[in-house]
């Protein structure tokens, strides 16, 4: 992949093991979010189309998204997303967008050996008072390439569906999902990954790395820093995705809506710091 070759921070995944007690939280911190949308896709690579056992509710932005992952039907398959939730209950999903999933595949199996072929899912997305098809194509790590997150590229194939005019805007204000940093005890060896699987060069300082993306930016950083710049912060485990960075419309408009329900953030020069805890 070029250095030109657009990509950007599509979306990130909380992974919980209570889809209506996220949701419940996440809407009392000023998010709206989605009705709830079941994943649906090929169990065995040559098996049919099904429903399965996971699901979501998303916040969508102008740019960016987040995802509220959990399980909607325990007797459906839903092992893909045991596996990160047995981990931890936190951000497990970053989701790289690219033009072409099938194309970047083909650009980049010979530079990183550990992607998987692209493949198409969906899950069917309310919309309006129906729904409509929601069609990804994603192209995958193995597993245990990049420990950090379940890091993938995804192609949307019917971004009108996902982007819907009335779900983006929040009374919290919140517009745009624009960064995240990861959190490694092996920051120099967490950005060689990252760097060898993006495609993406990285700018070095003395608190860690940056990769500037589309609109966006990831930084990685040592237990330290985020020990320093988020004193209270608890980290579920090491590595993971530490901090997520939003863009506010206007931050009296956040900060007042935060008051409104009684909820108070960290001290933060020029922003706004909250910390989650289970």
């Amino acid at each position: 992949m070029s250095r030109e070759s657009s990509l950007t921070l599509d979306h990130i995944g909380l992974v919980t093991p209570s889809l209506a007690g996220s949701k419940r939280d996440y809407e009392q911190l000023g998010f709206q979010l989605t009705p709830e949308s079941s994943h649906k896709g090929k169990v065995r690579p040559d098996g049919p189309v099904e429903i399965w056992g996971s699901g979501n509710h998303c916040a969508m932005f102008r740019q960016g998204y987040l995802e509220i992952l959990g399980v909607t039907d325990p007797d459906r398959y839903h092992d893909h997303f045991r596996v990160l939730l047995d981990r931890f209950h936190g951000m497990r999903m970053v989701a790289l967008g690219c033009e072409n999933a099938k194309m970047f595949y083909e650009a980049n199996r010979g530079r990183v050996p550990q992607l998987i072929e692209s493949r198409e899912i969906g899950r069917d997305v309310p919309y309006g008072k129906g729904t409509k098809e929601g069609l990804f194509r994603v192209v995958q790590l193995e597993e245990g390439t990049f420990p950090e997150a379940e890091l993938f590229f995804v192609e949307h194939a019917t971004p009108n569906v996902l982007w819907q005019k009335d779900l983006l805007e929040h009374p919290n204000r919140v517009t745009a999902l624009s960064g995240i940093t990861l959190c490694s005890d092996e920051p120099e060896a967490t950005a060689e990954r990252f760097g060898r699987l993006s495609g993406r060069a990285c700018s070095e300082a003395e608190s860690g790395y940056t990769f500037s993306l589309d609109e966006s930016e990831i930084r990685i950083v040592p237990p330290s820093e985020i020990a320093e710049v988020y004193r209270e912060a608890v980290l579920p485990a090491v590595p993971c995705v530490a901090v997520v960075t939003l863009t506010v419309y206007a931050l009296d408009e956040t900060n007042a809506y935060l008051e409104e329900k009684e909820i108070t953030p960290h001290e933060s020069d020029g922003g706004v710091i909250l910390e989650f805890r289970d």
